[in-house]
């Protein structure tokens, strides 16, 4: 666990400077870039769907919905390339997505156990 949380933390600084050189990378390191954020972002996903009895509804339907459109607006730019007008927004969202989930992880409840 603690190599994914290293590993998704480096990619916060990775996409603010992707967002802040849009123009500088090429077509190939922007298509790795964008298909890695979003193997980092099903493991929180997977981790919200099977702890979604004990967390805070609003608060994971709201964190859903944010991560599922950048999991559907990254694969696309994954296979299509670069390209994509205002993409510098897209790596901003990544990064904040890339924080929530340091932040999920790390300041999770612990689940509860269940009464059979």
């Amino acid at each position: 666990m603690i190599y994914y949380l290293i590993f998704s933390s480096l990619l916060i600084p990775v996409n603010l400077w992707a967002a802040t050189t849009p123009h500088i990378h090429s077509d190939l390191s922007m298509q790795i870039l964008h298909a890695t954020s979003t193997l980092i972002l099903l493991p929180l996903l997977a981790s919200l769907w099977i702890q979604r009895k004990y967390l805070n509804h609003i608060t994971s339907f709201i964190l859903s919905i944010f991560l599922c459109v950048m999991v559907v607006i990254n694969t696309w730019i994954a296979f299509m390339g670069m390209g994509v007008r205002n993409g510098w927004i897209d790596h901003l969202f990544l990064a904040l997505a890339a924080a929530s989930v340091e932040f999920y992880f790390l300041f999770r409840p612990a689940s509860e156990p269940e009464n059979a």
